[in-house]
């Protein structure tokens, strides 16, 4: 059975463990479905309860301390892994936490798959409760994983981040593919004062564009 993965504007908040995150609600999402939280079967996910990035399970970044049902909504806390003792270099969760704190990655994904019978199609009162578009309704669903979402990201705080220190532009090209340019000085010599002709405006506009094309292969990202 093919797993479903759902997105969703978090609620990230700071908390003494890590993070709070609410990871679904029963409100009607992008697809026109509905994940009910009453419905959810998180013991397998307990046993094993880790926190990827973006649904990737190479890049484990922590793990789940407890999930409570409030309301309509599943709350999560979370705590991010440690950098390992003598660990040298940049360290993963490290970065995503740095994001999470500065409020510009708020999202968090749920990857489930419905349990037997869990799934219907949507009936006048889900229509009349939820609005005319809901198409599915999961009632009963396994949770198998949640993960951080990048594609919540803003990549205009992420250049500011950048700018600040917070992290390397380094590593936010490499893990989210967001880089900024190197500032590249292009020289362009006029011709010497003591030449009879003056250099026209055209022919200082011909220089600059033909430095610009030669510098073009030193501009990098």
């Amino acid at each position: 059975m093919t797993t479903i993965r759902k997105q969703l504007e978090a609620n990230l908040a700071p908390s003494a463990k890590g993070f709070t995150a609410t990871i679904t609600t029963d409100t009607l999402d992008r697809d026109g479905e509905i994940v009910m939280p009453d419905g959810m079967n998180s013991k397998e996910y307990e046993s094993n309860p880790v926190l990827f990035w973006n649904h990737d399970a190479e890049q484990p970044i922590g793990r789940a301390l407890s999930l409570t049902r409030k309301g309509n909504a599943i709350v999560g806390e979370f705590q991010f892994a440690q950098r390992p003792e003598n660990f040298q270099g940049s360290y993963f969760p490290e970065f995503v936490a740095s994001l999470v704190g500065q409020g510009i990655v708020r999202g968090v994904s749920i990857g489930y798959i419905p349990e037997p019978n869990g799934t219907r199609h949507a009936n006048d009162l889900d229509r009349k409760k939820y609005g005319a578009t809901v198409r599915t309704v999961y009632s009963r669903w396994k949770l198998l994983e949640v993960s951080i979402a990048p594609l919540q990201a803003n990549p205009e705080a992420v250049v500011t981040a950048i700018k600040k220190g917070f992290v390397s532009a380094l590593d936010a090209k490499r893990w989210l593919g967001v880089a900024t340019a190197t500032r590249t000085s292009i020289v362009v010599q006029l011709p010497p004062s003591s030449s009879k002709k003056t250099a026209s405006t055209m022919d200082v506009a011909s220089i600059v564009r033909a430095e610009m094309a030669r510098a073009r292969g030193r501009i990098s990202l």
